[in-house]
């Protein structure tokens, strides 16, 4: 189940809502989300709902007996742990399978059994932050199992992110806040994610499957740049959508998430792209991984070695495979090259945005949607290839996947992106605002948001969120 299928939208959030609602600022207002989160987590993940109990378990008694004895090697085993659960999950498979499973069959078919749980990455690290903020002493450990399992469970963050500290919303679940502003304030921004997700990113997937599906010379350069503009908009708009629609709907029942983007796009250089993509993810590396391995304290050569560290393993986080390993280390070089170049400094250039920044951005969006290095190398050597035999030619899948409707949201996207930073979008406004005229500005919104999007969701297929896999 996703926030944009037809069962979530039409019979689990009308549902949960109105018992939300009703339950908010009761005591059985946490076993009443923890009920909740953990029906949305088994309908979409079957029987994995176990280990998300064995997670909760293990940072919940792990954050006590780290505040009890407080001692180094007590936070270093349930980090262990988490890392040990994450990893035998996400990478048995590859790292068996790039030593070529030693040989063994049965080790081969037993690798490739294990099914990767959806969330995993997330919910592990949300539990990590706890835990090692509870050691530097910056939260107390909760005693509440329900309050605490109802946090880590809390279904809008689960399975996509962001990934939310319990510093930043342990008052708002022992005190939620819920009045009609705040939660018609969450149904708009809810509604702007739904938008993104149903009408743009949803849209524009067929160009860029159409276009990575093809392989050598059967790529050309019109279709390699398609399916690459394709994909930058589709990862941006899925992703920012889901966000909105996350935050929108924690705002519904009184919980504020910190923002996940913004406007990455409008950034100069990959440094500042990555001060507003996926922040909650970026901020937890600086917290947790660039700054205790020294962050730039211990001289310019450590700075970068640690900045490599972690775009490594910003790499690996998201996925088991050679091209997200390249991607970290793809970004990591460019951080590492602007801070030489440029010292660290800010800069504004729409020439440098449109000359530099879009390319970088785009090729690296190639390597981390490519099924491995040859597809990456391949579709690269395409689009560096104007002068090839029919290089402006698009073959017939990706004219095809070029519909009326995909051609319209692409360059409608275009526009939002290249206008980024510089207006905000209507239904934003509606969120953000109050007073008479703002509810009912609000509720036209979400009317006609409902209206529009009801549309195109009835007719579609499954569409799982692009992060949903990492």
């Amino acid at each position: 189940m996703v926030f944009s299928d037809q069962a979530f939208l039409y019979l689990y959030l009308p549902i949960t809502l109105l018992l939300g609602v009703i339950l908010s600022g009761t005591r059985l207002f946490s076993p009443f989300i923890l009920l909740a989160s953990l029906i949305f987590f088994y309908w979409s993940s079957g029987l994995y709902v176990f280990l998300l109990l064995v997670s909760i378990g293990l940072n919940y008694a792990g954050a006590l007996a780290v505040e009890r004895w407080h001692r180094k090697g007590v936070v270093a085993a349930v980090i262990a742990l988490n890392v040990l659960i994450l990893c035998y999950y996400k990478y048995t498979a590859f790292l068996l399978g790039s030593v070529g499973f030693f040989g063994s069959e049965p080790l081969k078919a037993f690798a490739e059994a294990i099914v990767l749980p959806i969330g995993i990455s997330f919910f592990t690290f949300q539990g990590i932050s706890y835990v090692i903020d509870v050691w530097r002493r910056e939260v107390k450990a909760e005693r509440n199992l329900v309050l605490f399992a109802a946090y880590k469970a809390f279904f809008p963050q689960l399975i996509a992110g962001p990934i939310v500290r319990y510093k930043d919303v342990e008052k708002d679940f022992h005190h939620p806040e819920l009045d009609t502003d705040i939660f018609a304030a969450g149904a708009a921004r809810f509604m702007v994610g739904l938008c993104k997700k149903v009408l743009i990113a949803d849209s524009v997937a067929g160009v860029a499957d159409a276009s990575f599906a093809l392989a050598g010379a059967d790529q050309t350069f019109a279709s390699a740049w398609l399916g690459a503009i394709a994909y930058s908009i589709q990862i941006y708009f899925d992703f920012s959508g889901y966000s909105d629609m996350a935050i929108g709907l924690a705002m519904m029942f009184g919980i504020r998430f910190r923002e996940n983007f913004n406007h990455p796009y409008a950034a100069a250089t990959v440094t500042e792209f990555w001060r507003r993509w996926h922040m909650s993810l970026s901020t937890w590396f600086r917290d947790y991984l660039y700054i205790p391995l020294g962050g730039n304290r211990a001289g310019p050569v450590r700075t970068y070695v640690n900045l490599m560290i972690v775009f490594l393993a910003t790499g690996v986080w998201h996925g088991a495979a050679w091209t997200f390993v390249l991607w970290g280390i793809y970004h990591g070089a460019f951080l590492i090259a602007e801070r030489l170049l440029l010292g660290g400094r800010a800069v504004a250039s729409q020439a440098l945005r449109m000359i530099y920044f879009f390319p970088v951005v785009i090729v690296g969006w190639v390597m981390f949607r490519a099924p491995d290095l040859p597809a990456f190398l391949s579709h690269v050597r395409a689009m560096a290839s104007p002068l090839a035999d029919g290089a402006w030619t698009v073959p017939g899948g990706v004219q095809l996947a070029l519909s009326p409707q995909a051609t319209a949201m692409m360059l409608l996207a275009c526009l939002l992106i290249l206008m980024q930073g510089q207006f905000r979008p209507a239904g934003v406004v509606a969120a953000g605002a109050s007073g008479e005229l703002a509810r009912y500005a609000r509720l036209a919104f979400v009317a006609a948001a409902v209206a529009v999007c009801t549309i195109y969701v009835i007719p579609q297929s499954f569409s799982p969120f692009l992060y949903f896999r990492f």
